[in-house]
């Protein structure tokens, strides 16, 4: 069942008395005729349902109108229930749309992919992020009950299901982490790019000495030129280049970092060279070409090292392996030897 609206004792009260409330709390029209009779559930069931709230018990195709089960506690702590009928606005007024049989499997499979992306943004001492988690798995759960229980589909079936979904939601989350480093990396090297050149500083240094010299204001100054090369150097990448606090930049460089540390160098790598290629597309200036060609030979220069390790490493391992193996042999020849000498 689906919760739909909560109810106060005193609205229930008046909902089961007076029809004319009933009706206008359930929204019919008014020369529909609406009772709300007792609900055909046993005590032991009636105990599992939270009172104080209506719930959606089924829902029809066709001219058919849901049923709704309303739910109390009377004042000597007894729960009571009664049935009834509802339109579909008044269920679409408390955001439930009531899904047709044919539409069951949709609304399973949207149910366990909320709860999946509810468990991925659940964090420790985060009450919000474990309620909506609970939240999210508690209405799956009903849902799948109810499909079990008027054998809509089977427990295999389920199962297959979200196996299926799981292992979607996962890849989907490796392809955006994926497309997440490249953004920050490419942030990065965009950073590095847009720094003025050694030289273009050197010179607006060197400016500021003479006009110091000169007793000349750099602000009454009417050259402007070194301002203008630096300037100029950061145009091409300033539309792309996002404007981060120290915070964010700290934010991204950590999971730039949990990004590296998950996956293998020769991914990495990849992804960033595939970065590197994309930026020298764009207009660059001499300088800002200059610097990009030199974090590309940094990259290149730090994948030889690495490769030279793996292959040094595997070398090793082969040579430890075959020590191993032939000191084995040698030591059981040995042994051999031995027991024939004692003979």
């Amino acid at each position: 069942m689906k919760k739909v609206t909560t109810l106060s004792n005193d609205q229930f009260k008046t909902l089961i008395s007076d029809k004319r409330e009933l009706k206008k709390f359930m929204k019919h029209p008014q020369n529909e005729k609406i009772e709300a009779g007792w609900a055909n559930i046993s005590g032991e069931q009636l105990q599992d349902i939270p009172s104080g709230a209506v719930y959606l018990t089924q829902s029809a195709p066709g001219e058919e109108k849901p049923q709704v089960l309303l739910v109390s506690t009377d004042e000597k702590g007894q729960k009571q229930a009664y049935k009834s009928e509802a339109t579909v606005d008044f269920l679409r007024s408390h955001d439930v749309n009531p899904v047709l049989e044919k539409d069951r499997e949709t609304q399973l499979k949207t149910s366990y992919l909320t709860f999946l992306q509810a468990h991925e943004k659940e964090k420790p001492q985060d009450i919000d992020s474990m309620l909506a988690r609970v939240n999210a798995e508690n209405d799956y759960v009903m849902l799948k009950s109810s499909a079990l229980k008027e054998k809509q589909f089977t427990p295999d079936q389920l199962k297959g299901m979200e196996n299926e979904l799981s292992h979607q939601f996962q890849a989907r989350k490796q392809a955006q982490e994926k497309d997440q480093y490249q953004e920050d990396y490419k942030q990065e090297v965009l950073e590095v790019m847009q720094q003025p050149s050694e030289e273009t500083q050197y010179k607006q240094l060197f400016k500021q000495s003479l006009l110091a010299q000169l007793g000349i204001s750099d602000e009454k100054d009417p050259s402007k030129e070194a301002k203008k090369e630096a300037e100029a150097e950061k145009a091409p990448v300033e539309k792309q280049l996002k404007q981060e606090t120290p915070q964010e930049k700290e934010q991204r460089l950590a999971k730039m970092k949990e990004f590296e540390q998950k996956h293998s160098f020769d991914k990495v790598y990849k992804l960033k060279k595939e970065v590197l290629q994309e930026l020298k597309e764009l207009n660059l200036t001499d300088s800002q070409r200059e610097k990009l060609t030199k974090l590309e030979k940094a990259l290149d220069t730090e994948k030889k090292g690495h490769d030279k390790q793996k292959k040094e490493e595997k070398s090793h391992n082969g040579f430890t392996k075959f020590f191993a193996r032939n000191s084995g042999a040698l030591s059981s020849k040995k042994q051999k030897d031995q027991q024939e000498i004692e003979r």
